[in-house]
Formats: C-alpha cells, sequence, structure tokens
C-alpha cells in the first residue's frame, strides 16, 4: 500500500496524531510477556511491529530533515540497515519498547508540524522508491501506524480504522493491484459506496462487504470472514501480501 502523496500534509497531520495516540494507548497495556509474543505478521512478534513502527517514523523525520536543509539523507542507506536496526530494537523490554515509539513518533509529529509550507514538494531519497517528494511522509506514517497498530493483534481491528483512512486506503490499494498477474481476478464493492472496483484483471467474482472488511482481507489482515462472493462460493485464495 502506498499513498500518491497529493493530499495535503496539513490536512493528514491532525490524523496521524489521532492515530498516534491511539496506539500509544495499546502499546501502554502491553507487558514484557506481551512484546515477546507473535504478532500477525509472520515470524515477528510485537517487538518487531514495535521496533518496525518507531525506526519508520525516525526514516520519515530524516526525510523531512533532507527537504527542509538540502542534504541527500536517504530514508535508509539500504534494506539491509532497515532489517538490523528492527531485529536489534526487537529483543528489548516493553517499557523501552514504549519509550522509544513515543520519542520516535513525537520527533515526526513535531517535524512535519513545523516543515516549511513550501518545502513538501522537495523530492527526496526513499528506500526502494527513488527520488519522490517529502509529503508523502504524512500519509505514508498514517498507514504505518493504523496497518501495523493491527498487526499488534492486541484489540484494535480493521473495523476500527478511521473512515477516511479506510476509503482512501481501499481506492489506494485496489489501484494498485489493478495490474497484478499473482492476483486473482475480481470486482470488490464496499456497503457504504456500492462502487464496483476491479482487482487483477477484474474478471472474476464480486466480492462484496463493509469497506474496512475488505481492506483487512485485500491485505492480508483478516480472513475475509463476513464478506460474501457472488456468485456463491469460497473467496478468491490471495498471494501472501508484499509490504
Amino acid at each position: 500500500m502506498t499513498y500518491d502523496g497529493t493530499e495535503a500534509p496539513a490536512a493528514l497531520l491532525p490524523l496521524l496524531r489521532t492515530s498516534v495516540e491511539r496506539l500509544h494507548a495499546s502499546v501502554a497495556t502491553l507487558t514484557d510477556d506481551d512484546v515477546r509474543a507473535p504478532s500477525l505478521l509472520p515470524g515477528w512478534t510485537r517487538a518487531h511491529v514495535l521496533t518496525h513502527i518507531a525506526r519508520s517514523a525516525d526514516s520519515r523525520t530524516r526525510l523531512l530533515t533532507a527537504a527542509r536543509t538540502g542534504e541527500d539523507v536517504p530514508q535508509y542507506r539500504d534494506e539491509a540497515q532497515r532489517e538490523r536496526e528492527i531485529q536489534e530494537g526487537s529483543e528489548r523490554p516493553a517499557a523501552a519498547l514504549a519509550e522509544d515509539l513515543r520519542g520516535a513518533l513525537g520527533g515526526l509529529l513535531t517535524a512535519a508540524g513545523e516543515h516549511p509550507a513550501d518545502a513538501w514538494d522537495v523530492p527526496v531519497r526513499w528506500l526502494g522508491e527513488g527520488r519522490r517528494p517529502v509529503r508523502g511522509a504524512v500519509g505514508s506514517m498514517l498507514r504505518e501506524v493504523e496497518v501495523h497498530h493491527v498487526d499488534l493483534a492486541h484489540g484494535y481491528r480493521p473495523a476500527d480504522w478511521p473512515p477516511f483512512f479506510v476509503a482512501r486506503e481501499l481506492a489506494t490499494t485496489v489501484a494498485g493491484l489493478r495490474n497484478r498477474d499473482d492476483f486473482p481476478g475480481m470486482v470488490v464493492s464496499a456497503d457504504e459506496d456500492r462502487v464496483v472496483r476491479p482487482v487483477g484483471d477484474g474478471e472474476g467474482p464480486r466480492v462484496s462487504g463493509p469497506a474496512a472488511e475488505l481492506l483487512g482481507w485485500l491485505t492480508g489482515r483478516t480472513d475475509g470472514r463476513g464478506l460474501s462472493v457472488d456468485p456463491a462460493g469460497v473467496l478468491p485464495k490471495l498471494p501472501a501480501w508484499r509490504s
């Protein structure tokens, strides 16, 4: 899932702040045993997920700094740095993880809130995506916080996602899946708007249900229970989600 960067960061920033506070409230209840438990992501504990969110925030703060100062600072040096930081950070106790998360997300919110209005379109070096405007930092962090909050498997579900986030992310996700040859052909339709959206080649059954459940299923966060298929049958089998 990727944000296309067209939304005004100033409009998304209050939504990100709210999402961050909801995440902090969940994390505050985690014990040392809880953070060692598996997350929804294969091979990752909750500690891995929390460390990933924190380092994602730091990486976007670096991009904002690069855009503001003109320095050529990449989001990460390479994928190996990203993976190493997540693995090393995942070994910490719950209190340290929570403190790290609060500091990293707080730093990003401050950097975004103070970012010059005329510097949002400055291109910066995103990992694996080349140079793109830094304005995507806020929207993409909103996605990271909301989706990985669900990945903690600690009571926060796709049904808890904010309606704006669901509507925007469903449209963006479906657009990204439209021409993927490894995704089964189908159309999806959310109960909220009844818009028919093709996935893959668009040839196949119609899958309908609440927008949040559709998004959760398409992104591998739920098993699709509660969705309906027309013609009647089983849901299309989806490949593993490419994050």
